[in-house]
């Protein structure tokens, strides 16, 4: 049974003759015949009762009718919806944003993608980076903003990565202490320093324990957290000296904080992550693309101000 068939008995019903159904249809008459035939040979009962000059539905074509009205109908709305989507009139975009996304108004670019898709809904999900990459692998998730994680994107050639920030750590000095004066700062300057380091399992914990290593420097940790607010509070409280990347540091910097570059350089780069197999996902493609071309730096530095 094919849609076009159903549209034939439609058309013949409408007409209660084959004949007129025909010239509505543009089919000669024998052919729009032999095609409710076959039709009713295939169902095997008779959808119409034969007169010299008309027909007629049985009781099976009556029924037969009423399906083929819903079902025509529920293809010609899933046809509109499937046009909407093409049109990035329609879909839902499940984003993965980090924690600090807030910091660092991430969701911004969100918001002004919607002004120019406002048909396009959006399911958010927050987490750290491993978790969302893990959303992304499983599906969870179309795509993802993710920091810090490099060496997780090596040798995966079924994601997408865009390089959206080139951030760097910097230390979190309280305003009160000697190093709040200091232009640049060194690791090996840290000895017997209250230190308030990343956590473990972030990707950046072991950078800072191998620069510390290679200084011969035994830091002395009052706390291990990557929430950086926190970090940024002890440090106005006096506790301790912190890490932070910069961006998220101006944009939290009070008067009982100073931020001083590190002399080692440890990267916290930004990027926006999808499947290269969802970029054939319309509203994915177009959301990526976007991102490709939305001035980030300028967004970041605005925010500082």
């Amino acid at each position: 049974m094919q849609f076009h068939q159903l549209r034939y008995v439609l058309e013949v019903a409408n007409e209660k003759s084959i004949s007129a159904a025909a010239k509505k249809l543009y089919l000669s008459q024998p052919s729009l015949s032999q095609q409710i035939i076959n039709l009713e040979k295939e169902l095997g009962i008779p959808l119409f009762v034969r007169h010299s000059k008309s027909v007629t539905l049985t009781d099976a074509g009556e029924q037969f009718v009423q399906s083929a009205k819903r079902i025509l109908n529920e293809k010609e709305q899933l046809s509109d919806l499937m046009e909407k989507y093409s049109l990035l009139q329609g879909g839902t975009l499940h984003l993965g944003l980090l924690w600090i996304a807030g910091y660092l108004d991430l969701a911004k670019v969100i918001s002004d993608y919607q002004e120019t898709h406002p048909g396009i809904t959006y399911s958010l999900k927050v987490n750290g980076s491993k978790k969302l990459l893990e959303m992304l692998y499983a599906r969870s998730i179309n795509a993802a903003f993710l920091l810090g994680i490099e060496n997780a994107l090596k040798n995966h050639e079924e994601l997408f990565c865009h390089k959206i920030l080139d951030d760097h750590f910097v230390a979190v000095v309280p305003s009160k202490h000697p190093f709040a004066s200091k232009r640049s700062l060194s690791l090996k300057e840290l000895h017997e320093q209250p230190i308030i380091m990343p956590a473990k399992e972030s990707s950046v914990h072991k950078n800072f324990i191998q620069a510390f290593d290679h200084y011969g420097v035994a830091p002395s940790i009052i706390c291990e957290t990557s929430q950086s607010d926190f970090v940024m509070k002890l440090a106005a409280q006096n506790l301790g000296i912190g890490f932070s990347s910069n961006s998220i540091a101006q944009a939290l910097k009070t008067e009982a904080t100073a931020i001083i570059p590190l002399e080692e350089y440890i990267p916290r780069t930004i990027y926006y992550v999808t499947l290269n197999e969802l970029l054939e996902y319309p509203p994915i493609r177009s959301f990526t693309e976007y991102v490709q071309q939305y001035d980030f730096k300028t967004q970041f530095e605005t925010e500082k101000e």
